[in-house]
């Protein structure tokens, strides 16, 4: 089936959207106030169409909630969302870092090793965006390693899903999370399996409890 010029067009803007969207939205630009169709449409000076297409997209992902005739609201994850999200994130994560340690070839885990490395401006004021984009960029470059889309894509909605809660983690856990990064990367290099499923499922265990406190 063709897609026509129109529809590529529209699906480019929603893309653009939903992107900037969840930036927004994990980064705590968005709190308890409603977003609606019209200010995203009028932010982005665009129909309300592809602004509706991105907002029913982040309500399939399960971040928005749609409320009749108001907007829509940020869906708080429940404690039972948390545990099971952590509990099917550190399943994939630890298969990953797995199949990394078995499979992997020297130069993908000195790749690894070098973004664990990666140093971040604490003076920068779009600090904590840097923090989650190379927190996002070395858990997937892991899981990346396995080439198996389906694993990949998981990971990447788990962190889509957990990402607003591990921004708010994050600002008093900054120098552990890096700190284990150096860790799991270091274990991997040595392909010491043992230590390295160790330290990923106690990290993400870790993570879960200081979750549960916000």
């Amino acid at each position: 089936m063709m897609i026509s010029n129109v529809n590529k067009k529209n699906f480019s803007t929603t893309e653009t959207i939903l992107q900037q969207l969840r930036n927004d939205i994990n980064n705590l630009h968005y709190n308890d106030q409603f977003i609606t169709e019209a200010e995203v449409s009028s932010r982005f000076q665009v129909s309300r169409t592809p602004a509706r297409e991105a907002l029913n997209i982040l309500c399939q992902e399960g971040i928005l909630e749609k409320i009749p005739r108001k907007g829509y609201l940020i869906r708080k994850l429940s404690l039972s969302e948390l545990q099971e999200l952590c509990q099917y994130r550190s399943i994939l994560e630890c298969g990953a870092v797995e199949y990394a340690i078995r499979f992997a070839s020297d130069s993908e885990l000195e790749k690894i090793y070098q973004i664990a490395n990666k140093k971040i401006d604490l003076n920068d004021s779009n600090f904590y965006n840097h923090y989650n984009e190379l927190n996002l960029e070395f858990h997937l470059s892991i899981a990346r390693i396995t080439n198996n889309s389906y694993l990949i894509s998981a990971m990447e909605n788990v962190f889509y899903r957990l990402r607003r809660d591990l921004v708010i983690d994050g600002r008093s856990n900054l120098e552990n999370s890096l700190d284990m990064h150096i860790q799991l990367a270091a274990a991997m290099k040595k392909r010491d399996l043992e230590q390295a499923r160790r330290i990923t499922a106690d990290q993400i265990e870790f993570v879960e409890k200081r979750l549960y406190l916000h």
